[in-house]
């Protein structure tokens, strides 16, 4: 079991792309978020040659490239990763449950001589999440972990069975407690999970039927954001290294104005800033909070509703890119199906209006979003 798909040829795939996992002529980003080991570059429909600098569609995913992933297998069922200096498990455990059962089974477990094994909150769980993937050809997780696609009795009793099917029910828990409203339901506690096989982050409810995959982690928690206000419009992560726009300039654009507004801005007497990858985006979000998910001391958004572009393309659909949403994350019918924090993809340009919604659970369109650009 690895980072490849079994079999072939489904629905994810139709505009799915092979995808490298370096730029050669990328620029060097200094942070701890792990990249997202997306090298290939895409226009609005296609693969394309990587543009360079000054060029249009410049600014994207690959053009850059942050710490370089670095996994050890330790030969325990245990795999270190360097970035974050988390221990991670190996195996994949093919048995999904409910999400006190999951946690239960981590905080028991006894691996590679550790026994302070937990249930990895959902900064921890996205840092694993690779950018090469793409439904039939490659899983949204590197190859040193094992993954394997469920069977077709995944499907059995799945209120969206109409509109799933087994390669994109990849959902891994996390311990992350949603502090939104579920679906429009008061009092239904949920989780953030990441999806290993689709690719997307969004919450489930913690009780009844719902079981999910998991896999635990060891070590000190990751991801706490330390902000410093510097004074000049921009908001500086101590934790993790990145310098951020304080407030968006409350204007939405589709993709590639998104990425031109972000290589074109001066501000605080710097010209390199850039539109973030979607892990460097997730890395901001503040999962204690939900209209926005955002530490509003330090970060300002224009309209609380409001989602974010980011500079990653979807493997599965390359004419759409993902972003992250700050605001609720709705339906065409607004309501929160995902959660604020959730990261989705829209279509990279084009008009809304010719869009009904997005997937079995009618994701609402916008493809004019919001942007906040990263140094």
């Amino acid at each position: 079991m690895g980072g490849r798909p079994q079999g072939g040829g489904t629905q994810g795939g139709r505009r799915g792309a092979d995808i490298v996992a370096r730029n050669p002529g990328a620029k060097t980003v200094t942070s701890k978020v792990p990249d997202t080991q997306q090298g290939s570059c895409f226009d609005t429909r296609s693969q394309i040659t990587c543009p360079r600098e000054g060029d249009a569609l410049y600014g994207q995913d690959a053009n850059y490239v942050g710490p370089e992933t670095s996994y050890t297998d330790n030969g325990d069922g245990t795999v270190q990763d360097s970035v974050t200096g988390l221990l991670w498990q190996k195996a994949h455990n093919a048995k999904r449950l409910g999400f006190g059962d999951a946690a239960n089974a981590c905080a028991n477990l006894t691996l590679g001589g550790r026994t302070d094994w937990r249930l990895p909150n959902i900064k921890e769980l996205f840092s694993l999440s690779d950018f090469r993937g793409s439904q039939s050809r490659r899983f949204f997780i590197d190859d040193v972990f094992d993954l394997k696609e469920p069977g077709a009795e995944i499907l059995q009793g799945d209120r969206f069975a109409s509109s799933h099917f087994t390669g994109m029910m990849g959902q891994t828990w996390s311990s992350t407690i949603y502090t939104g409203v579920h679906y429009g339901r008061p009092g239904v506690e949920a989780a953030f999970f990441y999806n290993f096989l689709d690719g997307h982050l969004k919450q489930a409810p913690t009780e009844g039927r719902n079981t999910l995959f998991y896999r635990c982690v060891s070590g000190p928690e990751w991801g706490d954001n330390v902000f410093v206000d510097n004074g000049d419009a921009t908001v500086t992560d101590t934790a993790l290294g990145l310098t951020w726009q304080k407030s968006d300039d409350g204007q939405s654009r589709d993709w590639p104005a998104a990425l031109k507004y972000c290589e074109s801005l001066t501000l605080a007497g710097r010209s390199d800033w850039r539109l973030p990858n979607v892990k460097e985006l997730q890395s901001i979000v503040d999962y204690s909070k939900n209209d926005p998910a955002l530490d509003q001391r330090f970060l300002h958004q224009s309209d609380k509703k409001g989602w974010f572009w980011s500079s990653t393309t979807h493997g599965d659909n390359i004419t759409m890119a993902s972003y992250v949403c700050f605001g609720k994350c709705v339906s065409k019918s607004g309501i929160d199906t995902h959660g604020a924090g959730a990261q989705r993809s829209d279509p990279k340009s084009g008009n809304a209006k010719n869009w009904s919604s997005l997937g079995g659970q009618e994701d609402e369109v916008r493809i004019n979003n919001l942007v906040r650009c990263v140094r």
